[in-house]
């Protein structure tokens, strides 16, 4: 006896191959066949006529750290089909941690004080993974180590490289987490603390992840006008650590660096033909999504928020920054340069007094205080204590659509749920996929996308047996419409959860049927290698 059939879908399988039609059944959390036509009873039969039938989605990069521990339902996930998140990322994770910095270590990854009001009840990466499954989550969690949280367990906020001493100490840390099932290790060198360390650091620690068999990944140093310079330091690193590179959210920020995508594109296809294991991924919008602090000079940012606040606090070092974000620094990524005002959106606040500023342009903000929009920016990033998240408008939708369709390329959606007005692809990333880039432009195939967004991230990550429908593999799963499967969140009204989806499967449990939850939560913190 079955579990559950699924009678007829046209089963786009994850490898790429054309669609066909079949029955599929799944049984003790697995696909248990696939054929034209399977006899045997099953205790839940699914007609799937016209539908199509793919591997669950896989986020390869999000920022629902806190989430599963949070809101362990999962529902702004499981509405776009996805099955498999990956968090720790740009630097970024809940652990490891040390207890004289936890606090600040945990605020750092989730974007800024006031943000996580719980019991920090966890230090070693083991620990935190332990304390997501005791979560329940609804989907599957892997997990990166973020260089930035070493580092801040290490260093803290210390503009300077490590001492000998202190690589030892956060190369240790690194190696307990890898073992303690982390898929490799993230940079954020665009961020404080990433951004104080030297190439010869990660690369030291990026070894640490190569013995272990991870991955690199990173939020590239500058993803602007430094775009081919901070591109080749990450294939440097991998080339001289042995680590398979992954580019985060592949991009080319602000109109006058567009045209550096198609050598981005040929440096990184060199280097794959050198025998480097170089990949990449995107998310389908061309707008960004980060913290207001991205637009203070990086020596400003020594010490942490704290420091940060007692800066801009003091008039004269506030006049010098707000100089320096106008004239922009040597080698430094300039947001405001990028987007100005006008495109940089204010997604979050803690302040309650504060909240009717979100979803309005600093510079809209600005006009209705009859105030200077540097002089805003920097009074909100004082009374917020630096946990201002933004939008910035940046990219070009041409340049996304050539990342997109590299078949080295994979989907992540960069999202961070909170609590004020997210970024769009919080809710939308998967569905905008299939129906921005397959139906409409039509750059990619739907096989295609569904391969980008299930069996070539699995393989990344180390957990090769996801990712296909296949007999024996476990049984994650997407039933949708290809006809009407679409996001509809916007940035006028982004918390909106897509339509022409119809179930989806965790490990061959259903967790949403026929358009509902179940309440069923199977999820797991899943390792490289698990079966």
């Amino acid at each position: 006896m079955y579990d559950l059939v699924f009678r007829q879908a046209t089963v786009v399988d994850g490898t790429g191959a054309p669609g066909f039609v079949a029955d599929v059944a799944l049984a003790g959390g697995r696909f248990a066949a696939v054929a034209p036509h399977l006899d045997g009873q099953a205790e839940r039969v699914i007609r799937a006529q016209g539908l199509v039938l793919a591997p669950g989605f896989i986020d390869l990069h999000c920022h629902s750290d806190a989430y599963h521990l949070e809101e362990p339902a999962g529902e702004i996930k499981i509405r776009q089909g996805v099955t498999l998140e990956v968090v720790g990322n740009c630097g970024e994770s809940l652990a490891p941690l040390v207890p004289e910095r936890a606090q600040a270590a945990v605020d750092h990854c989730l974007g800024g004080a006031g943000r996580f009001n719980r019991p920090i009840d966890w230090l070693s990466y083991g620990q935190y993974t332990a304390k997501v499954e005791a979560a329940r989550p609804v989907l599957n969690v892997a997990g990166l180590v973020g260089h930035g949280t070493v580092r801040v367990a290490v260093m803290g906020f210390a503009n300077r490289p490590a001492t000998s001493a202190e690589l030892g100490t956060m190369a240790g840390l690194l190696d307990d987490a890898l073992a303690a099932g982390a898929a490799g290790m993230s940079t954020g060198l665009y961020y404080a603390p990433g951004l104080f360390a030297t190439t010869e650091e990660v690369i030291a620690l990026a070894r640490v992840v190569a013995r272990r068999g991870g991955y690199y990944a990173t939020h590239m140093r500058n993803e602007a006008e430094g775009l081919l310079e901070a591109l080749e330091e990450t294939l440097t690193i991998g080339r001289a650590s042995g680590a398979p590179v992954h580019v985060s959210h592949l991009k080319a920020a602000g109109s006058r660096n567009w045209p550096k995508a198609e050598p981005a594109v040929a440096k990184i296809e060199a280097a794959r033909r050198e025998g480097l294991d170089v990949t990449c991924d995107v998310y389908p919008y061309h707008f960004s999504s980060t913290t207001l602090q991205a637009v203070i000079p990086p020596w400003a940012l020594e010490g942490g928020a704290d420091a940060l606040v007692h800066r801009l606090s003091a008039p004269a070092t506030r006049t010098t920054i707000i100089a320096q974000i106008k004239d922009g620094l040597p080698g430094w990524e300039n947001i405001y340069h990028n987007s100005g005002w006008e495109k940089i959106t204010i997604s979050s606040v803690n302040s309650p007094t504060r909240r009717h500023l979100q979803g309005q342009s600093v510079a809209q903000a600005a006009a209705a205080a009859g105030a200077d929009p540097f002089e805003l920016a920097m009074d909100l990033l004082v009374s917020e204590r630096g946990a201002v998240s933004i939008i910035a408008g940046s990219m070009n939708e041409d340049n996304v659509a050539r990342f997109l369709t590299l078949p080295f390329a994979m989907i992540g959606s960069d999202g961070a749920p909170n609590r004020g007005w997210p970024h769009p692809r919080v809710y939308g990333t998967f569905p905008r996929v299939v129906r921005r880039f397959v139906r409409e432009l039509k750059v990619l195939t739907l096989e295609e996308a569904v391969r980008k967004m299930t069996s070539a991230s699995a393989a990344r990550l180390g957990l090769s047996n996801r990712g296909r429908i296949q007999a024996g593999r476990p049984g994650d799963a997407v039933l949708f419409d290809p006809d009407t499967f679409s996001d509809t969140a916007t940035f006028e009204d982004p918390r909106r959860h897509p339509v022409g989806l119809n179930a989806v499967v965790v490990d061959g449990r259903l967790v949403l049927d026929d358009g509902r939850m179940t309440g069923e939560r199977p999820g797991r913190f899943r390792q490289p290698g698990d079966k």
